[in-house]
């Protein structure tokens, strides 16, 4: 029998590899009645919301939120929906990202060079 690198026997017990893992111990991912665009839609829909607060409710990672609400955008616009950003804002000049197209928080001020920036919230109207 051929062991796998880094498999150790146990005194005449099974095989064990360092990392193993079976198919059951990965956990399953949420049964889903809806396409994750029509939840994160649905949940716009309701109150304006941060792309955390989105990833949070409708179970997705936040780095995809962003993808999401891009196709959004566009296909709010054949529904006659119009998706609304609130701009991101700097805690500590208070400065206003007005002009910004990506969804994304920016990573500091232009003005003050502050990191600490609310997040953009969005809505669909």
């Amino acid at each position: 029998m051929i062991e796998p690198r880094g498999a150790r026997r146990r005194r005449g017990g099974p095989l064990h590899t360092r990392y193993a893992r079976t198919v059951r111990d990965k956990p399953q991912p949420p049964e889903r009645t809806e396409t994750v665009r029509d939840a994160i839609a649905a949940e716009l829909r309701g109150q304006p919301l941060t792309a955390r607060e989105l990833s949070e409710r409708v179970r997705i990672p936040e780095r995809e939120v962003a993808d999401h609400l891009d196709h959004l955008a566009r296909s709010a616009r054949g529904r006659g929906e119009r998706l609304v950003v609130a701009p991101p804002r700097c805690l500590a000049c208070g400065f206003a990202f007005d002009v910004r197209e990506r969804f994304t928080r920016p990573g500091k001020c232009p003005s003050c060079r502050a990191t600490r920036i609310a997040p953009p919230r969005f809505s669909l109207a």
